[in-house]
C-alpha cells in the first residue's frame, strides 16, 4: 500500500460532445446545491437558465450546435433541470472517455475536474450531471460565447487550486484539455506547482509529428495509467515513471520543460 499523502495530484480533463444518457429509472435529478465547488453555483445556475433560454429561443440549434439530425436534443436542453443524472465519468463518453473505466472513481490522492461549458467544472468524481449540449464556442442568449463567459468567473479558481496543491504532497496538474477549455481557465507552472500538458507526438524513422486528430485517445491513456496507479507521483519525473510503467513498448513519455510528450514510436 502506498503511504498515506496529504493532497492529491490534480488532472483537467475536457468535456465530450458526446455523451451517455443516463436512464431514467430511479435516477436523481441536477441538483446544482450538490455538485462541487460551490462558490460556482450561481454562475452555473445563470448559465443553466441562458442555455434553457437559447434552446427555445431563434436558431437555438445552431447557437448550441444541435445537429439537424438529433433535434431531441434541444428539446432536453430546454428542459435540462428535469433529465436524469449519474456520475460524471459514465456520462461523457467519446475517445478519451473510452480508454476509462467508467466504473472506477478516483482515489482520494487522485482528483479529476472536467472543463465544462455548462458547469464551469465537473468534479469526475463526486458529481452527478446530466447528458447536456452544450460547448465552449456555443453562443448563449444574453452572455455571448460560453467559453468567453466562464473565462473570468473561473479566474478566481485558478489561485485557489495552485494554493491547494502547492500545499499538498503532490504539486503537479496534469492538463489533458484543449486548447478551447484551456483558455476558459489557464494554469500554469508557478508558484510551487508544475503544470504539466500532455502533448502526443508520432515519431516514424526519427521524425516526430505533433498529433492533432488522435491527441484524445493518448490523453485517455495517460489518464487511466495515473489513476490506476498503486502510487501517487508527487515529482514530475515520478509521473514519468508512473505512466510510462503502464505504457506498451512502443509508447514512450518524457518530459519537455512544461509539456508531458507522449511519443508513439510507429514504422
Amino acid at each position: 500500500m502506498p503511504a498515506a499523502q496529504n493532497g492529491h495530484v490534480l488532472i483537467l480533463l475536457p468535456p465530450s460532445e458526446a455523451k451517455t444518457r443516463p436512464t431514467a429509472d430511479g435516477a436523481d435529478r441536477l441538483d446544482l446545491e450538490t455538485l462541487g465547488l460551490p462558490e460556482l453555483t450561481a454562475a452555473r445556475s445563470t448559465v443553466l437558465r441562458a442555455a434553457q433560454r437559447t434552446a427555445v429561443g431563434a436558431d437555438g440549434a445552431a447557437k448550441l450546435g444541435v445537429p439537424d439530425s438529433s433535434p431531441e436534443l434541444l428539446d432536453r436542453m430546454a428542459r435540462i433541470e428535469s433529465e436524469p443524472t449519474a456520475e460524471a465519468l459514465s456520462v461523457y463518453s467519446g475517445v478519451l472517455y473510452e480508454q476509462l473505466r467508467k466504473d472506477h472513481s478516483p482515489a482520494e490522492d487522485r482528483r479529476v475536474l472536467v472543463q465544462s461549458a455548462l458547469f464551469g467544472l465537473v468534479d469526475a468524481g463526486a458529481d452527478r450531471i446530466p447528458a447536456y449540449r452544450l460547448s465552449a464556442g456555443s453562443t448563449l442568449s444574453r452572455l455571448g460565447k460560453a467559453g468567453s463567459w466562464w473565462a473570468p468567473r473561473l479566474k478566481p479558481l485558478v489561485s485557489e487550486l495552485h494554493r491547494e496543491q502547492a500545499e499538498g504532497d503532490s504539486p503537479l496538474v496534469i492538463d489533458c484539455r484543449s486548447g478551447s477549455y484551456r483558455s476558459m481557465m489557464a494554469m500554469r507552472s508557478g508558484q510551487g506547482v508544475r503544470v504539466l500538458e500532455v502533448s502526443p507526438v508520432q515519431e516514424r524513422s526519427g521524425v516526430r509529428k505533433v498529433i492533432s486528430h488522435d491527441a484524445k485517445r493518448y490523453r485517455g491513456l495517460v489518464t487511466r495509467a495515473l489513476l490506476a496507479a498503486e502510487r501517487t507521483p508527487t515529482s514530475a519525473d515520478e509521473l514519468v515513471d508512473v505512466v510510462r510503467s503502464t505504457f506498451d513498448t512502443h509508447l514512450q513519455v518524457e518530459l519537455d520543460g512544461d509539456r508531458l510528450v507522449v511519443v508513439d514510436r510507429v514504422g
